[in-house]
């Protein structure tokens, strides 16, 4: 018997050459597309020009081949950097969530920041942020800075000055001068209660004076 002969399909052939032209052209367009949009959330601290720099991505690289191992590493040197996660979002998007380190207070003495983490680190003026003006034995701030986190950012930022100012019978007590020129005294096992203030400010119909929260909660006028 003779065998047959398979005749050469010319138009399969072709039809298998030009999807292999389409699906070339595909991958080099794909893989040449610079990144559109990048989009940074969560930061306070560094701007987004700072976070784009320090991740090398100004020029907006390749979207494809961006390596995101590599973007959070340079990012995790920030020292404010607590987490950072990276998506691709659709229309070659980079988004960028970025946690940082929350920064409680300035220490007037060795003009460092305080972190929520306990640590001390020297960096340029940042608003906002009150200033511990006394010495403070380190059990007690300890404790203050357990607490402190507990406080509302949106009060902390009202706070301008803390000062320690323990008495014989409590040696957890502090005075708080605000940015709106009330005084208030804390104790630290009830330094939650701060998180009423802008409630109790309200109700003084725009007096200043001296707050009391550390006893008794009343609130003394400042005479003029």
């Amino acid at each position: 018997m003779k065998k047959k002969h398979k005749k050469f399909n010319v138009l399969r052939f072709i039809t298998f050459i030009i999807l292999l032209i389409i699906t070339y052209f595909i991958i080099s367009y794909l893989f040449n597309i610079k990144t559109k949009n990048i989009i940074i959330i969560g930061n306070e601290y560094y701007n987004d020009e700072t976070i784009i720099e320090t991740a090398n991505i100004e020029n907006y690289p390749n979207f494809i081949t961006l390596n995101k191992s590599k973007i959070k590493r340079k990012l995790n040197n920030l020292e404010l950097i607590e987490e950072v996660q990276i998506n691709k979002k659709y229309n070659f998007t980079i988004e960028i969530n970025i946690k940082e380190k929350d920064i409680l207070y300035l220490v007037r003495s060795t003009n460092k920041y305080k972190l929520s983490t306990k640590e001390d680190i020297s960096l340029d003026n940042i608003s906002g942020i009150p200033t511990l003006i006394n010495y403070v034995p380190e059990e007690k701030e300890e404790k203050l800075i357990e607490r402190f986190t507990k406080i509302n950012k949106n009060i902390r930022n009202k706070i301008s000055e803390i000062e320690y100012n323990k008495i014989s019978y409590d040696d957890e007590r502090f005075l708080l001068y605000m940015n709106d020129g009330n005084e208030v005294y804390i104790t630290l096992s009830k330094i939650d209660s701060l998180n009423k203030y802008n409630e109790i400010v309200k109700k003084l119909e725009e007096k200043k004076g001296i707050l009391y929260l550390d006893s008794g909660n009343y609130f003394e006028i400042k005479e003029k």
